[in-house]
């Protein structure tokens, strides 16, 4: 039998895109509902996790309920951190500042990391090898296979996650 939760019992530090995916897919609830108390996210990109295709995103109530944890980067290693990777250029991509902010946190606080940009989990795992790192794909896999979802509501949500 697997663990009870999605990420069991690891904080994962999620991106503002994976919050949007899962949001516009009309899974939001379910998600976090399967990772209670795993879900962090940085306090600076609840503004730019506001809106999916499917409308308004209110972390707020998830909050309140302690079901999603939110912090926010404070003291100079998390600042320090943050002010490495903002703005940073990798290859042809750069590294914006709501990505920086998670990078920052899940990096100091030794959490996971959910992100569907490809250079800000390579940044990661080159930083903490040995910690969950994941995308929204990911995500899908691993609701299914420890039973959440089934086969046929992975590849759909799977499908999904190229429109949204």
């Amino acid at each position: 039998m697997g663990p009870a939760t999605l990420f069991n019992k690891e904080k994962i530090v999620f991106d503002a895109m994976v919050i949007i995916n899962f949001h516009g897919l009309i899974m939001l609830d379910k998600l976090i509902g399967w990772a209670p108390k795993e879900i962090v996210i940085e306090k600076s990109i609840r503004k730019e996790a506001s809106h999916s295709m499917n409308g308004p995103i209110d972390l707020e109530p998830y909050i309140s309920s302690g079901s999603v944890i939110e912090e926010e980067i404070h003291g100079k290693d998390q600042e320090d951190l943050f002010y490495e990777y903002r703005n940073k250029r990798i290859g042809d991509a750069v590294i914006h500042a709501g990505e920086a902010a998670c990078l920052a946190l899940a990096i100091s606080k030794g959490y996971g990391l959910a992100s569907d940009e490809l250079v800000v989990r390579n940044e990661f795992k080159s930083r903490c090898s040995g910690k969950t790192c994941v995308h929204s794909w990911d995500i899908v896999t691993i609701s299914q296979k420890l039973g959440f979802i089934n086969q046929a509501e992975a590849n759909a949500l799977k499908k999904g996650l190229y429109y949204v």
